[in-house]
């Protein structure tokens, strides 16, 4: 029983939202109840004002329900403060969004490393780890392009490592392919499989019916309630991945530029805990240069002091 518990990572219970007053009154979402087991890959479909939407914010903790429980990973997230609602999402929540919303003024490379801020990471290192989930996503050389600059599959691929760059457990994605066409909404569609193979788990709303073959269940929703939940995999079928598999990179001086030398079987691993950076610390670095000049001021006062010794005799 325990262990069928730690593989649920998001629960509603009865949760509802409401919109007005009196006679104005209507629901978003209505005595809504959802389970979510990990490695699951749902897509969320239905008519337009049915409340797709307003789930995905209340799931990714943008927006707040007018009653009912909400459970992540374990934790009642329901009446938290805004503090702890924004390091959870920093921690467990990543955002696909259908207009990219890229900082236009910011390069790609600057974009994917965005998440990292929230992380307390400097920015030479945010960099760092930019620049490798980019390799991933064949996009290393474009890091420094402006978004303008690049298309719009392009742009979304970036969106995707963005939502990956701390390792968050979820990925939340509001109709990834709409501005696309069917050549990049396959690409794009691609890569979140090989995400979800790895072990995340993916919540995808979407008005394409023919994108429901990459699910392990298809939800359609009707007037803020569920009408139809259909599992096209078992349970026991879905990928768990590995949680305390991290992606293991060594960082080697290069004059002044830095290498980043993989030390893993894939580039990036978006499942599990944060990313493990195999970095030398700078401060120890350090410390055996002032050791070596503290020493050589010693030794150059001690000559001193015994040629004037013997100066005087």
């Amino acid at each position: 029983m325990s262990d069928q518990n730690n593989d649920v990572i998001i629960e509603l219970k009865s949760v509802s939202k409401r919109y007005g007053f009196g006679d104005a009154e209507s629901y978003a979402l209505r005595n809504f109840d959802l389970t979510v087991k990990r490695g699951e890959f749902i897509m969320i479909m239905g008519p337009s004002g049915c409340g797709k939407t307003t789930l995905l914010n209340i799931i990714g903790l943008l927006d707040k329900a007018s009653s009912g429980e909400y459970i992540l990973a374990g934790k009642d997230v329901s009446r938290v403060s805004a503090g702890k609602k924004a390091r959870f999402r920093a921690k467990e929540i990543g955002f696909i969004f259908q207009n990219f919303n890229l900082v236009p003024t910011l390069p790609i490379i600057e974009n994917v490393s965005l998440p990292l801020i929230y992380s307390g990471y400097r920015k030479a290192r945010r960099l760092r780890m930019a620049d490798n989930i980019l390799e991933h996503f064949h996009l290393r050389e474009r890091e420094y392009y402006m978004p303008y600059q690049l298309s719009g599959g392009q742009q979304q691929r970036v969106a995707i490592a963005r939502s990956l760059i701390s390792n968050p457990s979820i990925i939340l994605a509001d109709e990834p392919t709409g501005n696309l066409d069917s050549r990049n909404s396959h690409i794009i569609m691609e890569e979140l499989q090989d995400i979800h193979a790895m072990g995340n788990t993916i919540i995808m709303v979407t008005h394409n019916p023919a994108l429901t073959t990459y699910a392990t269940r298809v939800i359609n929703m009707l007037d803020g309630e569920i009408d139809t939940d259909i599992k096209t995999v078992d349970d026991r079928d879905l990928p768990k991945g590995s949680k305390n598999e991290k992606v293991s990179v060594k960082v080697l001086p290069n004059r002044d530029n830095v290498e980043m030398e993989i030390i893993s079987d894939t580039e990036v691993t978006v499942s599990g805990e944060n990313v493990s950076m195999k970095e030398e610390p700078e401060e120890k670095a350090e410390k055996p240069a002032e050791k070596k000049a503290s020493t050589k001021k010693s030794t150059t006062k001690k000559k001193k002091s015994s040629t004037k010794k013997g100066g005087k005799k």
